[in-house]
């Protein structure tokens, strides 16, 4: 009697899973039905998804309107965290409607309809992580290029008052010519000359070591060492920094210590170029004039790329002879999202 109880008991609780399993696939179904008809009211056929995160979702679509295909993301208000629906994304529409760049992500259109938000946008054909995975690093004059747009996206923005603060590969789109298209502008806002910031946003692994020790600062400089940190990865398919362990992390960024592979020739102007963005000094960091000013920027390369040459390079007052492992791009991106700055013990409270 006992088994037989048993038996039906865990027969009920595997139905009532399967059941469940069934409930949501055709609560999903039925969303995503719905955002399609209610799509088409505003002239987009949808088409596949793109990406998906806990409360939006980003998927191509037809519009009959541009008579091209366009991304579009779904922010559903109802699931979307209070913090994020009071101050972040009203400062981010309110960005997206102020910037017009060739190398920024063009907005189309932003419409609501129900609890869900939408964003109209340019599709891109990849982003620049996904591209430096599928081929490996870059050869100095496709970076050049690459790099050069990206620095003139950031340029426009911080000369109209905007920092990004989210500057990462991921961010970094490539449109079918392969040029650059930044987006997401979820943690971007405006500043005033000489504000500090106390918002401590991104991942660890594009962040700066003022931002990593926790104390109020220039958003300015913060965004030149994320792009430092993407010529890196640019360049090496690799991180400049292991980010598995922020204590370690801002120990080496502190000591500057940052491994150029003998393996990898690369010149001398574009290390230079890369350590004076990777500067922990702020004061000496390089400066968005400084960058479109260097040689290597300008094409200007004047050393011999060998792998005599490519040897680990430390600005610190005494160089260390034996360089750590560096570990490889693909490993270290399955942990960029879990490694943020929330793993920092230190807070302070966030002015937005």
């Amino acid at each position: 009697m006992t088994t037989n109880s048993s038996l039906r008991s865990n027969t009920f609780k595997k139905d009532s899973t399967v059941l469940s399993l069934i409930s949501d696939h055709y609560h999903s179904m039925f969303l995503n039905t719905n955002d399609e008809l209610e799509l088409a009211h505003f002239g987009l056929r949808v088409g596949s998804t793109l990406g998906t995160g806990t409360y939006a979702k980003v998927k191509s679509a037809y519009s009959e309107q541009l008579s091209h295909k366009v991304a579009i993301k779904i922010i559903n208000r109802r699931k979307a965290p209070a913090d994020f629906q009071r101050h972040f994304l009203p400062r981010e529409l309110s960005i997206l409607q102020q910037i017009n760049h060739s190398h920024i992500i063009q907005v189309y259109d932003i419409f609501s309809y129900g609890n869900k938000l939408c964003i109209v946008m340019e599709l891109a054909k990849t982003d620049l992580l996904d591209y430096v995975k599928l081929i490996g690093r870059l050869d100095e004059d496709k970076a050049r290029k690459m790099f050069t747009q990206l620095i003139s996206s950031v340029d426009y923005l911080h000369q109209i008052n905007i920092v990004h603060r989210d500057l990462k590969c991921e961010n970094v789109l490539l449109d079918k010519s392969f040029d650059v298209k930044l987006s997401d502008f979820g943690f971007a806002r405006v500043i005033q000359t000489n504000e500090l910031s106390h918002t401590y946003c991104g991942s660890a692994a594009y962040a700066s070591c003022e931002i990593l020790q926790g104390i109020p600062y220039n958003a300015i400089p913060a965004d030149i060492w994320s792009c430092g940190v993407i010529l890196y990865i640019m360049v090496y398919g690799s991180m400049p920094f292991d980010d598995s362990n922020i204590r370690k992390l801002v120990r080496c960024q502190l000591e500057k210590k940052i491994h150029f592979s003998r393996y990898k020739p690369l010149s001398m102007e574009c290390k230079q170029l890369i350590s004076s963005l990777l500067e922990p000094d702020i004061k000496i960091r390089a400066t968005i004039v400084h960058i479109k000013n260097n040689d290597w920027i300008k094409g200007h390369i004047m050393s011999t790329i060998n792998e005599d040459s490519s040897k680990t390079i430390s600005l610190s007052a005494v160089a260390r002879t034996t360089a750590t492992t560096q570990k490889l791009l693909s490993p270290i991106v399955n942990n960029l999202q879990e490694s943020t700055i929330k793993t920092m013990k230190k807070t302070i409270p966030d002015n937005y």
